[in-house]
């Protein structure tokens, strides 16, 4: 046996000496095709190449029955040509490098390998041009200017790159179809793809730095960047980059995910002619760390997951269907003119997320469009199926467009939550967190709201409630779960629709709710002082304690009410039993508060002072005397809608009309019986 392995192993060697002497044999080969663009000159071969055929007819194959190193002094392909390589029969999982020596590789023709060849290379430093080629291959593709090298170990071929060498060129494709059956990869310092249709059955991986498994790009010191341009992809697309700029132009679609990851900046489709879109129909992930990070006029059908360690990232007019994460941290920092760039997270235009948005921000985080020739606000709309949560650790969060979502969480941990006094917020839920003011801004007579927008946000200044009049955050209605300040700072909220407030941890809170309903509920709401709005029209407060001073108006006498801490407040008019007042006061529509008993607990009983009794007036109607027998008495509240005071029926011709007149003269509409189902 050991006898027979050793034969086997020296029929391999001569077989493998056999095939390289063979290959050699076509040293010197003109193939005779791109003789228009410097032709296609074979220096020298080693490896399996058993065959050339067609050779000046425009149409030439090379055939393989081995892994090859063919090194080329020229290697073009011109218009209407093609250079085919193919695996013999028989011969499958075959690798071929071709690397140049001299010139760009031009290819306007077809370059084609069929199934056997499981990795084709193209390697040549001096760039390559595919314009308005066809491009087809049944393996693994890769085009790259980083010198390459081969080793052989018996008939197998080791590919590995050139350390010492830097790579200069460019990989353009433009206009050209590239399909693909495994990996299509570019390794290049510059890549320029500008409407290629590339296919392939494994990802496009666009990569300026490390490739996958062998490949190195060494040391690149020129300029690099990754430019795609209205590309069509049938596949998942990669792109990692070294310091330079991935950007994208003129829209195109990527059917697949799109994975970035780049030190340098990142601009998908920030320039796109007549509203071109972005397409990804499976989910984007971006990590960047330049100074900015761009994705503008997309459709996103995943996820999308953006991060960038060195500085801006802005998003508009996009569309994700799923869950959006923005994110800037502080990795690295870089400079503009001199100064560092602020880490900031811009969300402008007309911008849908299907799912939740998240929004974290080492510095300011702007919810707004913004006109960067005219350096002033513009319009937008963000929508937000989910929930939108936005945390901006050392700077501002500000709104200055309408905004919704099914939940609206806006923190900042050391500045302020801000809107320009204009922008609304729509959902179910609000959360406001700051270390300092909640509110909206106002203009100056020295500055526009504008101009104090992006003042404060570019200068990080906090805002003084004191100073000047303060605006309002505007919210459509729902429920307030948290509004959190220090003690000293002030928080304004402005609703258009009913709204509840069931948790605060803050200062000053003003809630003004014009035309609208009021409640402030639960045992979480902790503060200084809650002020609301005269403009409300009913007011709420139904739970058993209280650490706050209320402020309000009564709608009785349009007097300023205070109520200090547990204090509760009682009326000689009541409605609650024993002639205690449970949280309600209530005149015709609107309802204005007062104090809390626990459910089921007595309450301190009736205001020791109370205002005197008013004096009826003799009107022959018998009825007010059954009113008086009914004072300092308890009714059941099902008996008594609207129970301002108690009433008798304005006319015994029409018992029971709801009709009542008051003690004080004035006449209310109530329900004197339960109805009856």
């Amino acid at each position: 046996m050991r006898n027979l392995k050793k034969s086997a192993v020296v029929l391999c060697a001569v077989f493998a000496s056999m095939q390289i002497a063979m290959a050699n044999d076509f040293a010197g080969t003109d193939i005779g095709i791109g003789n228009d663009y410097g032709g296609s000159q074979i220096n020298n071969v080693t490896g399996g190449l058993k065959d050339i055929n067609g050779i000046g007819t425009g149409n030439v194959d090379l055939i393989f029955n081995g892994d090859t190193h063919i090194n080329w002094d020229h290697l073009n392909v011109g218009k209407g040509e093609s250079l085919n390589f193919n695996a013999d029969t028989g011969f499958n999982g075959l690798t071929v490098l071709n690397t140049v020596n001299q010139g760009m590789t031009n290819v306007y023709g077809a370059i084609n390998a069929n199934p056997g060849i499981a990795k084709l290379i193209i390697s040549n430093p001096n760039g390559v041009l595919f314009d308005g080629a066809q491009f087809t291959t049944a393996g693994d593709t890769m085009i790259t200017t980083q010198p390459m090298n081969a080793t052989f170990n018996g008939n197998l071929m080791n590919v590995s790159t050139t350390p010492t060498a830097n790579s200069i060129g460019v990989v353009t494709i433009k206009d050209s179809n590239i399909s693909a059956g495994g990996e299509f990869n570019i390794l290049a310092p510059n890549i320029d793809i500008t409407r290629g249709t590339v296919k392939t059955g494994n990802g496009l991986k666009l990569v300026t730095q490390n490739g996958q498994d062998y490949l190195s790009a060494g040391n690149l010191n020129t300029s690099k960047q990754v430019r795609l341009e209205a590309v069509d992809v049938d596949g998942d697309v990669l792109v990692v980059a070294d310091k330079g700029l991935i950007n994208t132009v003129n829209g195109g679609e990527i059917r697949g995910n799109l994975d970035i990851q780049s030190d340098g900046s990142v601009s998908l489709n920030y320039v796109s002619e007549n509203g071109q879109k972005l397409h990804v129909t499976g989910d984007t992930k971006v990590k960047g760390n330049g100074s900015t990070m761009f994705l503008r006029n997309a459709q996103i059908d995943g996820n999308l997951d953006m991060t960038n360690g060195g500085g801006f990232l802005d998003v508009g007019n996009v569309k994700v269907a799923k869950n959006a994460n923005l994110t800037t941290t502080n990795e690295s920092t870089n400079n503009f003119n001199g100064k560092p760039i602020k880490h900031f997270v811009h969300v402008i235009g007309d911008t849908e997320v299907g799912g939740n948005l998240t929004v974290e921000s080492e510095n300011n985080i702007h919810i707004g469009g913004y006109d960067y020739d005219s350096k002033t606000l513009a319009d937008g709309k963000l929508t937000v199926g989910g929930d939108l949560t936005a945390h901006a650790k050392n700077g501002h969060v500000m709104t200055t467009i309408d905004t919704s979502a099914n939940k609206i969480s806006l923190t900042s941990d050391n500045l302020n939550v801000l809107t320009d006094g204009k922008a609304t917020l729509t959902a179910n839920e609000y959360q406001f967190s700051a270390n300092g003011y909640i509110g909206g801004l106002t203009s100056s007579d020295k500055m526009s709201v504008d101009e104090k927008v992006v003042t404060i946000m570019e200068n990080y200044i906090p805002i003084e409630d004191k100073v000047g009049t303060p605006g309002n955050i505007n919210i459509t209605g729902g429920t307030i779960s948290k509004i959190e300040t220090p003690i000293n700072a002030s928080t304004y909220i402005s609703s258009s629709g009913d709204v509840k407030l069931t948790g605060a941890n803050a200062g000053n809170v003003n809630i003004t709710a014009p035309g609208k309903y009021v409640e402030i509920t639960g045992n979480n709401v902790h503060a200084d002082k809650i002020n609301v709005g005269r403009e409300t029209d009913k007011l709420k407060v139904d739970y058993p304690s209280r650490d706050y001073e209320l402020n309000y108006t009564n709608i009785r006498d349009n007097k300023q009410v205070t109520i200090k801490g547990d204090e509760e407040v009682t009326y000689n008019l009541t409605n609650g039993e024993n002639g205690y007042n449970k949280g309600t006061q209530i005149k015709g529509e609107n309802t204005y508060l007062v104090g809390p008993d626990a459910p089921d607990e007595p309450g301190p009983g009736p205001d020791p002072t109370p205002d005197p009794d008013p004096t009826p007036v003799p009107d022959g109607n018998e009825n007010v005397k059954v009113l008086r027998s009914f004072e300092r008495q308890s009714v059941n509240m099902n008996q008594v809608y609207t129970p301002v005071a108690y009433a008798a029926d304005l006319d015994d011709d029409q018992v029971n009309t709801g009709v009542r007149k008051n003690v004080d003269g004035s006449v209310t509409v109530v329900r004197a019986f339960p109805m009856v189902d």
